[in-house]
């Protein structure tokens, strides 16, 4: 069952993810309530990424590379389940 929970909070936060470099596009007000809860659930993962990856101009990689990091933590948790059921 915790799993399940966990699972569903990856998947969460990676909808949360896209939908804030979808807004970033377009540049919201930054005093948004909406984007406030977005960037203060976001911050926190992008800004480890970001000190870590290179500077690549106008483009910020560090949404992709947290997509990318939690795809592979949920998929480390599904073989996790599935060795445990075996």
């Amino acid at each position: 069952m915790l799993i399940l929970i966990v699972d569903w909070g990856i998947k969460a936060l990676m909808l949360v993810i896209i939908i804030s470099s979808v807004l970033s596009w377009i540049r919201p007000d930054p005093r948004d309530p909406l984007v406030k809860a977005l960037n203060t659930v976001v911050e926190p993962v992008l800004l480890p990424i970001r000190s870590v990856l290179p500077a690549t101009g106008p483009f910020d990689l560090s949404p992709t590379v947290a997509i990318i990091l939690l795809w592979l933590l949920q998929s480390l948790l599904h073989n996790a389940l599935s060795g445990s059921l075996r």
